[in-house]
């Protein structure tokens, strides 16, 4: 039973000390990204939120060109992307092409 709960307790320990994946915004208006890079660990989340008056598209391409569609986003609403791997991610807007960021995830 001792050995039940020494495990228990350096299981308590090892959850205590990982670390929790951020989340961080980025902000859409005037259709631009509010920033033109941003670099992330992989496993956190950016959250674009809509404060244009127009819908955006928001696209995220990675290395191999693979492009993760996140649908359309009308004014006011958040779009959480969750960059679960370690990568260079260009992210765009499919409606205005001049809207362009670049997602470093580490």
């Amino acid at each position: 039973m001792r050995n039940g709960i020494l495990l228990t307790a350096a299981f308590m320990l090892c959850l205590a000390g990982a670390t929790q994946a951020a989340i961080s915004s980025i902000d859409q208006v005037g259709q631009q990204f509010s920033k033109k890079t941003l670099s992330v660990k992989a496993g956190d989340t950016v959250r674009y939120q809509n404060g244009d008056d127009v819908t955006h598209n928001i696209n995220i391409i990675d290395a191999a060109d693979v492009t993760r569609d996140m649908g359309l986003q009308k004014p006011g609403e958040q779009i959480p992307v969750l960059f679960d791997k370690a990568g260079k991610f260009t992210v765009r807007c499919g409606i205005h092409p001049k809207m362009k960021m670049v997602v470093t995830a580490e």
